[in-house]
């Protein structure tokens, strides 16, 4: 979503007059009565226009009011059928993968001129209520009830989603260790859960210990605001590999020898479907006796 005014998309016919006459007004009603901007595609004729005033804009939109008018009857074996537009059938269906594969919740407003049957993938949709209408004044007279409502967006577009999981803070620091096990404390200073895939660690610019990721079953999640410890086992001595980076040899007699080092902390973590990637530099003291590792604060 762009920065600019988000849109509420009308899908509403534009066989008669009448009917693009309704598509206007209801677009500026929603102007009118919410902070959004009402959108009415007038008649399509290209792959190209199709594509980026019907497609691309109810995609961006954060609202969809349906208009349904009669298209004529069908016979079938066991009754005959007044149907709706074809271009409003797919609308319909676009908005549902929105909803309920893409998780774009939106506000929705379904009017149906009487008689219509319900067909297709409008049978499995729970858009309610549908209201069923006879005049156009009916449609505008109950969405002047309805707009006022719709305040603020269901869902929060690509673009947010992607400037808040810029802007998310993870604070990292070590908290202790033994060999190769590690526990580190993570402080999620975001408003987004965040969930960790991965960890590495550094030292010197030497990779201490390859990715490592979570156990099966397990899932490292840091929800927004909170600070919690994730304890894991690396597939190196990362007490002992510090020791060779720094040039620490085996400790003599029993005396518990120590040393501090850098350790920069790695994580590849995900943001509501966006990667990002965390570094923070950690000091720790490395008992050569024991290789136990005790993070500094």
């Amino acid at each position: 979503m762009s920065s600019e005014r988000k849109s509420i998309f009308v899908s509403c016919g534009q066989f008669s007059e009448d009917e693009r006459s309704l598509g206007k007004r209801v677009a500026e009603l929603v102007d009118e009565c919410t902070p959004f901007a009402g959108y009415f595609a007038e008649n399509q004729t290209t792959l190209e226009t199709l594509t980026e005033n019907v497609l691309r804009r109810l995609y961006e939109s954060v609202g969809l009011i349906v208009i349904m008018h009669h298209r004529g009857t069908v016979e079938t074996p066991t009754r005959t059928l007044t149907r709706a537009s074809v271009w409003i059938e797919q609308e319909v269906a676009v908005a549902t993968l929105m909803q309920q594969v893409l998780k774009r919740q939106l506000h929705v407003a379904f009017f149906v001129q009487r008689g219509i049957a319900i067909e297709g993938i409008r049978q499995q949709l729970l858009f309610n209520p549908t209201m069923e209408f006879v005049s156009s004044e009916e449609v505008i007279t109950r969405l002047r009830e309805i707009l006022p409502a719709w305040k603020t967006p269901l869902y929060i577009g690509d673009e947010e989603l992607r400037k808040l999981a810029e802007s998310a803070d993870l604070s990292i620091r070590v908290d202790n260790g033994h060999h190769a096990n590690l526990t580190i404390e993570i402080e999620n200073q975001s408003t987004m859960d965040a969930l960790v895939r991965s960890i590495v660690l550094w030292s010197k610019g030497t990779r201490v210990c390859r990715p490592v990721t979570p156990p099966d079953g397990v899932i490292w999640k840091i929800p927004a605001g909170r600070q919690l410890p994730i304890q894991f086992m690396a597939k190196e001595n990362v007490a002992q590999t510090l020791a060779n980076i720094y040039e620490q040899g085996p400790p003599v007699g029993s005396y518990p020898r120590t040393f501090r080092a850098e350790l920069v902390v790695e994580l590849r973590c995900e943001l509501s479907g966006i990667e990002r990637t965390f570094k923070e530099n950690c000091v720790v003291q490395v008992e050569l006796l024991n290789r136990q590792i005790t993070g500094i604060r």
